[in-house]
C-alpha cells in the first residue's frame, strides 16, 4: 500500500471502526432495530468512494480507477475483517442482536457448529460483502471522477 493510499484509508477505517462498536453497543443496551441499522458499514460503502473519487481525481492520478479499485477494495477487506471478528464473538458470546441469528444469515442459532459459526459463515458473509462494496464503490467513485472532471473541465 502506497503513502498515499494509507494516508486517504486511515480516517475512514477510524470511522468503520467506531461505528463497528457503537452499533454492538448499541444492540447490547437493546437499541430499536431502526436506530441500530443507522450504525452499519454497509452505508459506508456508498459514502467512502466518494470521498476517495475526489482526492484521487484531485491529486492528478494517471490511472484514477485503478487507484479507487484498489483503494475500494482495501477499504472493503479491512472493513470486513473488523466485522469478521464481530461475528466471531457474536457465535463465542451466543449474541441475541437479530442480525447474528441464523435466520438472518447470523452465526447464532441451535445447529451452528465452531467451525460455521467461527469460519464459514463469517467468511460466506465477507466475501459477498467485499465484492458488493469494491463493486457499488467503483460505481458510486466513477460518477463522482466523472462529475469532478467535467466541473475541473479535464477529459475523462
Amino acid at each position: 500500500m502506497t503513502n498515499k493510499t494509507n494516508s486517504m484509508m486511515k480516517i475512514p477505517l477510524i470511522v468503520a471502526a467506531a461505528v463497528i462498536i457503537i452499533r454492538i453497543i448499541l444492540e447490547h443496551v437493546g437499541s430499536p432495530e431502526a436506530v441500530n441499522a443507522v450504525f452499519g458499514v454497509a452505508w459506508l460503502y456508498f459514502i467512502i468512494p466518494v470521498l476517495f473519487a475526489l482526492q484521487i481525481s484531485k491529486s492528478g492520478d494517471s490511472s484514477p480507477y485503478k487507484s479507487l479499485f484498489i483503494s475500494l477494495l482495501l477499504f472493503a477487506v479491512y472493513t470486513r475483517l473488523m466485522v469478521f471478528v464481530t461475528y466471531m464473538l457474536a457465535w463465542w458470546q451466543q449474541w441475541q442482536a437479530p442480525r447474528f441469528s441464523l435466520a438472518q444469515g447470523g452465526v447464532v442459532g441451535e445447529d451452528v457448529s465452531a467451525m460455521q459459526g467461527l469460519f464459514i459463515i463469517p467468511l460466506r458473509n465477507a466475501v459477498f460483502w467485499i465484492i458488493f462494496a469494491t463493486l457499488i464503490g467503483m460505481l458510486v467513485g466513477w460518477i463522482t471522477i466523472l462529475i469532478h472532471k467535467k466541473k475541473s473541465g479535464v477529459k475523462a
